[in-house]
């Protein structure tokens, strides 16, 4: 294969080390090994945190879409993101579609091999695991607190705010209820105090405009 290598440290101080040396000699010696062309090997000092913003790695990317290269080399996980998720996303995205491989000599992933393929499905499967795990303990904290009387799901509804986990009345928006309902006292439809509202310029919860089905809800929330 044709290879793209890249080679990433985060901070300027770095290049004064022996890093970006270091990824380049273990991408080379591995190309020669497997009988790879490394046809050109990027490099960059900057955070992994956006590789939208690393123009040598979209460089590299680039010779992967013009043909220049059947895949992308490099020597660590963590030189082409943060994590396993940011891996996962660049090969769904770009890699696959784009019918390339993608070499990661730590994990010794190469995705052109049936090995290699199969550790990356483990690790997405993994990945998904862990958050369907961390989506299950917020789910069930949040249960625990409505069960205790917290607050705990949901946009606060107008006239109240949360703080620290509770519902605490905003006065504000208390004023905007206390007028919704004087208006209604007096005998104004929803839609007559929506309109009134509105020719206030007083915002919903959101900053939108008042609806008699905003209305109503205010009044049946407030009067429950």
């Amino acid at each position: 294969m044709r290879l793209v290598g890249y080679t990433r440290v985060s901070t300027i101080d770095q290049l004064d080390n022996t890093s970006l040396a270091d990824q380049r000699t273990r991408i080379l010696s591995y190309g020669v090994a497997m009988g790879h062309e490394v046809v050109k090997c990027f490099s960059e000092v900057g955070s992994g945190k956006d590789a939208g913003n690393r123009p040598e790695f979209q460089g590299a990317i680039a010779m992967l879409r013009s043909g220049e290269a059947d895949g992308l080399i490099v020597a660590k996980l963590d030189r082409l993101g943060r994590n396993v998720t940011d891996l996962l996303k660049l090969v769904d995205e770009t890699i696959a579609p784009l019918g390339k491989s993608l070499i990661i000599l730590d994990l010794q992933i190469d995705t052109s091999t049936p090995a290699g393929r199969m550790v990356l499905t483990m690790m997405g499967a993994m990945a998904e695991m862990e958050r369907a795990v961390i989506r299950e303990r917020v789910e069930r904290g949040r249960l625990a607190k409505a069960a205790k009387g917290g607050y705990a799901f949901g946009a606060p509804p107008l006239g109240k705010k949360a703080l620290d986990g509770e519902l605490v009345p905003d006065e504000a928006e208390q004023a905007i209820v206390a007028l919704i309902f004087r208006q209604r006292k007096v005998g104004k439809s929803p839609q007559k105090i929506a309109d009134f509202l509105n020719a206030k310029n007083i915002p919903t919860k959101r900053g939108g405009t008042w609806h008699h089905t905003t209305v109503r809800k205010v009044l049946e929330r407030s009067s429950s």
